[in-house]
């Protein structure tokens, strides 16, 4: 039996009107969520006789609700908002499903049979009520355009989103490249200009020394800087392995201080320290608990005024140890409190604060924290009160505790020893090789690894150092080489590498490495290589 002409002529509406939605989305691409919203409720009133619509949602991921108002084909004011949504709080709140879902309601505008349909299936937090005074509101087909268009919508929203997160991406990539490109330059200007002074003719001795402590301490800044991106890559990986024992945490603190000291000085800030007369014992790495402790400290160091007040200071329950460093320094909007843990945040960039780092240091010590089975806290009660960071760790037994080893004096003068350096960077083969000389031993550099094969024989070294990323063979190559190389007497092997996360130094070791070094080394640490290698000789040569 063929259908009314009325019921023809409302499906085929319906199937136009359907139609007409799914050129929707081609008309926001590009734009933000809310306009994604409004074009929706623009284009469904242009198929179905509403009164009014009223959207809630969460814009953006974490935002608070949003919300706007048409009525009759045109927004309204944030005044009118406020009595729509008092009048809302007691309208459905679960999505119609069914045309007979149409419920008669109280709006500021009369009574009208309302409905109201999520913002997609997923948890995007929003809905839209639609409202008409037709008495058959909503009908089939009404009904399945408003959901399709609300449908359309949730996609569009979310899309919308990704499209912010991905500008919110670039953007925070563009402005860390900037600053680490500033990181970089800053340390980078005092060592070229260092390298100048030392080529000028009347350079007096007190000078080069001067240069030489300047230029020590930009590049301790620097291989800073590249460790904490290295720690970021760690983290983000789970691959940061800790050495654990008991410490006293007390202990830690005074490294951390020690650690810190220059920093304060140099901004002539007041440090006092409230420590417990009795141990503070807990299980952790040395090493990573100094720095965090470290970063505090210099985070209060960077955002406190010359002339400030920093406290470092310590509690113990029967459970916990709790750390607390406290400043005078700028504050912290409570808007921010939640953000100042996440990579690359910082709480103020501006060109007038010139040390302001990367924005990794609180990231990095929330992270390790964290691995100790501990927490990390802000508090502020905002700009230009100070902040305050307490770490909370759990406590330890005594019984085990170990106290971490203070930074040694330097080593003697080692025996002279005989050193083949293999670099292919000429600058630095040669550098390391006239340092090693400096330092009382016997080194010839080549640049290449057949040559190094070539001159093993004759040179008789007693200790190779190796870069890792040679042409031709690469230093873990080069190294088996050299092992199974006949003709040799007793040697010992030093990777000096760029590459120091912990695969590469497990890398260096199967290949035969005894020590793994990550360029810069530090001189200190070389030189005590030496002198143990120097040791183990005299032993051999003994017998």
């Amino acid at each position: 039996m063929d259908q009314p002409a009325t019921a023809r002529d409302d499906n085929g509406r319906g199937i136009r009107d359907l139609m007409g939605l799914l050129a929707l989305p081609a008309l926001w691409l590009g734009k933000d969520g809310r306009t994604v919203l409004r074009l929706m409720a623009q284009a469904v009133e242009r198929l179905v006789p509403l009164r009014f619509s009223m959207v809630e949602a969460s814009i953006l991921p974490g935002d608070a609700c949003d919300a706007f108002l048409r009525i009759d084909g045109a927004d309204t004011g944030a005044g009118a908002m406020a009595a729509w949504r008092a009048a809302s709080a007691h309208w459905p709140r679960t999505a119609s499903i069914a045309a007979s879902g149409g419920e008669q309601k109280p709006t500021p505008i009369g009574p009208l049979r309302i409905i109201r349909l999520e913002l997609g299936v997923s948890t995007l937090g929003g809905g839209v009520w639609f409202g008409s005074d037709a008495p058959d509101f909503p009908s089939f087909t009404q009904l399945a355009v408003l959901r399709a268009a609300a449908s359309l919508a949730a996609t569009g929203l979310q899309a919308a989103r990704m499209a912010h997160e991905r500008a919110e991406a670039d953007r925070l990539k563009d402005e860390f490249l900037a600053m680490l490109g500033h990181e970089l330059r800053n340390p980078l200007a005092p060592i070229r200009a260092g390298a100048g002074l030392w080529q000028a003719e009347g350079v007096t001795p007190e000078q080069i020394r001067r240069t030489g402590a300047i230029m020590e301490r930009q590049v301790q800044h620097m291989t800073h800087l590249v460790d904490d991106l290295l720690d970021v890559s760690r983290l983000s990986t789970g691959t940061v392995v800790l050495d654990n024992a008991v410490l006293d945490l007390r202990d830690v603190a005074g490294l951390a201080v020690e650690q810190s000291r220059s920093q304060i000085d140099a901004k002539r800030h007041l440090l006092r320290l409230e420590l417990p007369d009795t141990p503070c014992t807990v299980r952790g790495d040395c090493k990573r608990l100094v720095q965090i402790l470290a970063n505090l400290l210099g985070n209060a160091v960077r955002y406190t005024p010359p002339g400030g007040r920093i406290t470092l200071s310590m509690r113990a329950t029967p459970t916990t140890v709790g750390v607390t460093v406290a400043d005078t320094g700028i504050g912290i909007e409570p808007a921010m409190l939640g953000k100042i843990f996440e990579w690359f945040t910082q709480v103020e960039r501006s060109t007038e604060r010139s040390d302001a780092g990367l924005g990794l240091g609180l990231a990095l010590a929330r992270r390790l924290a964290g691995l100790h089975g501990g927490t990390l806290h802000a508090a502020s009660r905002g700009l230009g009160h100070g902040s305050e960071f307490e770490m909370v760790l759990p406590r330890a037994q005594p019984a085990a505790a170990s106290t971490p080893a203070l930074p040694e004096d330097a080593p003697a003068a080692s025996p002279s020893l005989k050193v083949l350096v293999v670099d292919d960077n000429q600058d630095a083969g040669i550098t390391i090789g006239m340092l090693l000389e400096a330092l009382g031993h016997t080194a010839s550099v080549v640049h290449h690894p057949y040559a190094a094969l070539e001159l093993a024989a004759s040179f008789q070294p007693d200790v190779f150092l190796l870069d890792i990323g040679l042409p031709g063979i690469d230093g873990y190559e080069l190294a088996r080489r050299l092992r199974a190389l006949p003709g040799l007497g007793p040697f010992w092997m030093i990777a000096l590498t760029g590459f120091g996360q912990a695969r590469d130094q497990r890398n260096a070791f199967d290949a035969g490495f005894d020590f793994h070094c990550t360029k810069p080394v530090d001189i200190a640490v070389l030189d005590k290589i030496f002198s143990g290698i120097a040791a183990q000789k005299a032993l051999l040569d003994q017998h």
